[in-house]
């Protein structure tokens, strides 16, 4: 019976996976669809050489979330394959989402000193956390 209840758990557990990749892949035509059509949107203006700010704003915002979305499914694929989710991964999410929030404020000139302060050592903490834990990784060695 135990057998049968952890068989039945797996092969859920593996339609649930299977659903959000679908769901993943799914999400990452829409955002990278968005970034094409915020380009052809920007041609005519590339032409004469009048790009509008908040248009090219548009673009760096969608292009940042596109790889804040490609290090998040990473992490959750790799969940997939192996089941397990390691410090380094999750960190690497963190650090790549909180760069994304940094340059999107540096760009849009929306910041103040103590936010481009606290993002930077937030940033700082991260990557210092993310490097002790490929130090102390139980798989360094290997």
């Amino acid at each position: 019976m135990r057998d049968l209840i952890f068989r039945i758990y797996d092969r859920t557990i593996d339609v649930i996976i299977i659903g959000l990749v679908l769901v993943m892949i799914v999400v990452m035509a829409f955002a990278f669809f968005q970034v094409a059509l915020n380009v052809w949107a920007l041609i005519p203006s590339l032409k004469a050489n009048m790009v509008a700010q908040e248009d090219f704003r548009d673009l760096i915002v969608n292009l940042l979330d596109v790889f804040v979305l490609i290090e998040l499914f990473a992490t959750f694929t790799r969940y997939v394959r192996t089941r397990h989710v390691g410090m380094t991964q999750l960190l690497d999410v963190t650090i790549v989402f909180a760069l994304r929030e940094l340059l999107v404020k540096l760009y849009g000139n929306r910041f103040s000193a103590n936010e481009l302060i606290g993002l930077c050592a937030i940033v700082i903490l991260l990557i210092v956390g993310r490097s002790l834990t490929s130090r102390f990784s139980p798989h360094a060695g290997t």
